[in-house]
Parts: structure tokens; C-alpha cells; sequence
């Protein structure tokens, strides 16, 4: 379930990487909710990230987010596939896990 976010401007991301991005950060924030992980973060990270996001990036995570936000499910790009997500403890463990690495992928 990992996400690579090219650290470089104008280094646009796939569009299916994107996508899962986006799901993703619609999930964390369903996590935050439900107080699974920490509140905040998300929107933290998405600020950090956006210097590095192309127009297009920034699109394709905005789709990514509204599919996931909407029908409950993360984009599993490794798969290519939309899979469902329920906040709980095991799927937010998982959640924290990918922004963890987009966190250090910041070098924060």
C-alpha cells in the first residue's frame, strides 16, 4: 500500500499514483476522526507535499480523494484496483504507515 510522491517539481506522478494518493489522504482523514490516528497530520502533510505537486498531480489526488471520501475505498495502485476502507485500528495502522513515508520521503 505504498505511495511514491516525487519529491522533484514539475515530476509529475502517474495518474493511477495520484489517484491513490488522494484516497489515501481521504482515508487518514477518516482515521483522524474516528481518533485512530493523530489529528491533523493529513492536512499537515498535504501543505508540505504541495510545492512538489504538479496541476495535474494536484487534480488526480483531488479525483483520487472525492472517489475514496465518497465510496469508502483507497485506490491500490499496486493492484489497480479500488478496495474498500473502514476506519479501524489494523486499516489506520496501515494508513499512518503511508504517510509516514510520504513524511520521510520529505526528509521530515
Amino acid at each position: 500500500m505504498i505511495v511514491v510522491i516525487p519529491t522533484l517539481p514539475a515530476q509529475a506522478m502517474s495518474r493511477r499514483v495520484a489517484i491513490s494518493a488522494g484516497s489515501f489522504f481521504a482515508a487518514a482523514a477518516r482515521c483522524e476522526e474516528q481518533n485512530l490516528i493523530a489529528s491533523g497530520q493529513a492536512d499537515e502533510l498535504l501543505r508540505a507535499l504541495d510545492p512538489y505537486l504538479s496541476k495535474s498531480d494536484k487534480a488526480n489526488m483531488a479525483d483520487g480523494h472525492a472517489r475514496g471520501e465518497k465510496d469508502s475505498q483507497v485506490f491500490v495502485e499496486a493492484e489497480k484496483k479500488w478496495v474498500d476502507f473502514t476506519p479501524d485500528a489494523t486499516s489506520c495502522y496501515r494508513v499512518q504507515g503511508v504517510l509516514d513515508d510520504y513524511r520521510a520521503q520529505l526528509g521530515e
